[in-house]
Parts: C-alpha cells; structure tokens; sequence
C-alpha cells in the first residue's frame, strides 16, 4: 500500500508541475514576443520582427484589435478597421522604425485567471484547455506617444490575438468569438414523418470546415397500396396486362448540409422503395379459328423513386457545447407519387468529438 501512495503523490506533483511548466511556458512567449518588438524598434534589425512573427505562427490568424493598431492606421493614413492582421499591424510600425521615430517596451506582464474574466460567448471545453490570458502595459515614444494595457490571447501555444484590456463590474472583458471553431461532431436524431412515423439520422460534421454530411431513413407502417396497371392492346381480343400492387416499406437519403455551429441547412436525395406483387395476363382470340387462349403468372415487384428531402436544423449548445440538443423540421418529397409526400420533425442529441 505505501508503494501505491508513493506512486500516487509523485503522479500527482508530476501533474502540477506540467501545468506550471505550461504556464511558465506560454507567459514565456508572450515575454519573448515583447523582447522582440521592442529590441525591433529599438534596434531596427529587421530579424527581431521575424524572431517575434514566429512566435504567432499558429492555427489562427493573428487578429490585432488594440488601441495602438488604430493609431497606427490613423498615423499612416490608413483605413480604420476592427480588426488587422499582424503583417498589416507590424508594416504599420515599419516606417516608423525604418526612421528611428519610434520606440516600444512592454513591462509586467501577467497571467489572467479565466475566473477574472467576462465574455460573451463561451467557448467549449476542449477551446477552453488551449486558450490562455496575459496582460502587459505597453508605451510608446517617438512621433506617437501612447500608453496603456493590453490583452494577449494565446491559443493552442501561439499569440494568436492581441485586444484591449478593459474591465466590467471589476471582471477583464475577452471577446472569445475569433475562437469560435467547427469542431467534428457526431449525433444521431429520431425523426418523425406524415407518413413515416419511424426514422432517423445520423450525423457528423468536420473540424474546421462547415459541412454536415447525414444519412437519414424512414420506416412506413400503412398498407396503402399503390397500383400500377399497364394494358398493352392490339385490339379488344388480343391483350397483354401487368398489374403491380405495391406497398411503400421505407426510404434511404443523403443529406449535404452547410454546417455554422448553431443551425445547418441542407437538401438530401435518395429513394423510397417500394416492394409487392406483379401478375401478369396474357389473352389472345382468333374469330378465324373461333379459338381463344389465355395465360396468367405472378411474381414478386419492386419499385423505386427518387426522393428529395429539404430540411433545417438547430443545435442548442448544453455542457458548455460540448453536447447540442438538434431539432429538425423538414419536408419528405417524392418524385413521382404525391401520396407519400409530407413535413417531418425530428430531436437528437449531437457531440463535439
């Protein structure tokens, strides 16, 4: 038992001390990426400006949304946006440094609590785990004079933004909504027809890219027939007839949805198949020969028609949307036989993989 406990307690400083490591880590980068940018304008050796982009070279664009990128544009005469890019950002800088007319350092840089913040949208669980908070104070001197605090967001090990510190009622506001990802998600939806009253779908969208694929299928239960008579006559004596009486047993689709989070729209094609009997008469009469004959068999038939299925989806988010509550409401059209056309409904559950 004492070798378990020890094995557990050296575990456990194991963990925490991973944790620190990666904080350490990550407050080291935004540390580096000021060093950077202020040796840059201080030195105007053009490899700090390099030194400091790598550091933001991750899956996310970086997004500049501080006070001093407005003045830079103001400066340069240059469109004010919400939002730039880092290249756009440090070539607003460039001609300033390029001229010795500009000077930036960054000084106490810390890390934010998630539990000091506000934000208005929340990020899942998996986003929450890469995403890590630092503020620092930055001035500048030269031709601009400027002062204040910023926000570095570090996302996945990368800066991936930097935005204004601001607080509300004493929390730091982040605006988490660049962060937002399309996660893979997988879920499955008991649907209910007019005149399928068993069905579902099963679905599953890609990571980073707005697309739900769904295959979706519905089950009948009524016993309406559908009645295929064909008559091929040469004349009122002599005929050959096939009558099919078919009954609708379900129906197979495949759904292409554009995918956005929270609601996804789609068209899927497919077929309804139909299965029953087929008999087959055959007659034929001579007045020459005063003869008549007449031959008849039956067989098992199918039928199948192509069936298009329009529908609209909804994902309630739950479990900090990891998990979605999916509503659907759709329409069941069959090409070719009206009778089993009619809206459909359906309620699932969806997972973030």
């Amino acid at each position: 038992m004492k070798i378990f406990k020890f094995l557990f307690i050296v575990l456990f400083l194991c963990m925490t001390n991973i944790n620190v490591i990666a904080q350490s880590y990550n407050s080291n980068k935004v540390a580096l990426f000021a060093d950077y940018l202020s040796k840059w304008t201080n030195t105007h050796n053009q490899s700090y400006r390099f030194d400091a982009e790598e550091l933001c070279n991750g899956t996310k664009k970086v997004i500049v949304c501080d006070e001093f990128s407005h003045i830079l544009a103001r400066n340069n005469n240059a469109p004010i946006q919400k939002t730039y890019e880092l290249d756009t950002y440090l070539n607003g800088m460039e001609k300033f440094v390029r001229n010795k007319t500009m000077r930036i350092n960054y000084s106490d840089i810390r890390k934010i609590s998630m539990s000091d913040v506000i934000s208005d949208t929340k990020l899942s669980n998996k986003d929450m785990q890469e995403m890590m908070l630092f503020s620092c104070k930055i001035n500048v001197s030269g031709d601009i004079q400027h002062e204040a605090m910023e926000l570095f967001y570090v996302y996945k090990n990368k800066i991936a933004k930097i935005g204004k510190y601001e607080k509300k009622k004493g929390k730091i506001m982040v605006d988490f909504n660049d962060f937002i990802n399309n996660h893979g998600t997988f879920g499955f939806s008991y649907n209910y027809g007019q005149h399928f009253p068993v069905g579902g779908s099963f679905n599953g969208s890609f990571e980073d890219i707005p697309l739900m694929i769904s295959i979706d299928f519905g089950i009948n239960f009524d016993n309406d027939k559908h009645i295929i008579d064909k008559v091929n006559m040469q004349d009122i004596m002599n005929y050959d007839r096939e009558k099919k009486e078919l009954d609708t047993k379900f129906f197979v689709t495949v759904t292409p949805q554009a995918y956005f989070n929270y609601f996804a729209i789609g068209c899927g094609f497919g077929f309804l198949y139909m299965d029953g009997t087929s008999d087959y008469t055959r007659y034929s009469s001579s007045s020459a020969s005063n003869t008549s004959a007449s031959t008849s068999s039956s067989s098992n038939a199918y039928l199948i028609k192509p069936m298009i299925r329009p529908v609209i989806k909804g994902f309630i988010p739950f479990s900090y949307e990891d998990y979605y509550i999916s509503i659907s409401v759709g329409y069941d059209w069959v090409l070719g036989y009206k009778k089993k056309n009619g809206f459909n409904v359906g309620i699932g559950i969806q997972c973030s993989l």
